[in-house]
Parts: C-alpha cells; structure tokens; sequence
C-alpha cells in the first residue's frame, strides 16, 4: 500500500504545480495578452503548464486504475470516477481554446478555472472513496 501513496502524493504535486503555474500564467496574459493580436500563447511557461497537467492526467488515471484493481465499482465510487475524467476532458478544451491566437475570452477562463476546482474535489473524492478501508 505505500506505493499508493506515493503515486497519490506525486498526482497531488502535480496537481498543485499545474494550479501554480495556471495561475501565473493567467496572471501574465491578464498584463500582456498575445492573442488580443492574434498570435497563439507561445513560450515555456504555456508549454510547461500543459505538461504538466497532461502527467497530472496520466497520473491519476493510473492511480485510479491501480486502486480499482481486485474490486469491483459501486455507483458511489464511480460516479466520482466519471466526473473526473469529464472534468480532465473540459479543462483539456478549455485550455485549448485559450491557447487558441483568438481575442481573449473571459468566460472561457473563467470556466477553465472553475472546472480545475470541481476536478480537483471530484478526484479527491474518487481516490478518497476507492482507498477507504485499505490502509
């Protein structure tokens, strides 16, 4: 069970690393916007924020395989399961669509940022409800 956790810890690193560098790059587009110009987000930053996030993805999604391994899922424990790659899957476009070298959209980024938070509670909850009782 400790290679649970460390996966668990480093799928939370990441996680919050992604967060950071989400937020300081949504800090610099609010001072200096490229796409109001029409050109795409380049540069390391962008770049490294979906990296990240893409080995934050991949993470949790062998976590939660690695965890649902030898039982079976009840309806509580997988409608979380669900959420979260629904979740993953919106915050891929969204982020796409603000990569995008179209005109800023605020409501785009602002439903990027809200659907990180509820992916953020429902994975929580799916490693939460799949690792109760094994430790």
């Amino acid at each position: 069970m400790k290679t649970h956790a460390t996966i668990i810890v480093v799928a939370g690193l990441l996680f919050l690393f992604t967060l950071i560098s989400g937020l300081s790059l949504s800090r610099n587009l609010r001072h200096n916007d490229p796409r109001a110009s029409g050109r795409p987000l380049a540069g390391a930053l962008p770049a490294l924020h979906k990296l990240v996030a893409l080995a934050a993805v991949i993470t949790i999604a062998v976590t939660i395989r690695d965890l649902h391994r030898g039982m079976e899922f009840r309806a509580v424990e997988l409608t979380p399961v669900i959420f979260t790659g629904l979740f993953f899957v919106l915050m891929f476009v969204t982020g796409s669509l603000l990569s995008l070298g179209k005109a800023a959209n605020e409501a785009v980024q602002v439903s990027h940022e809200v659907i990180a938070v509820l992916a953020f509670i429902s994975t929580s909850g799916a490693i939460y409800l799949l690792t109760r009782g094994r430790w």
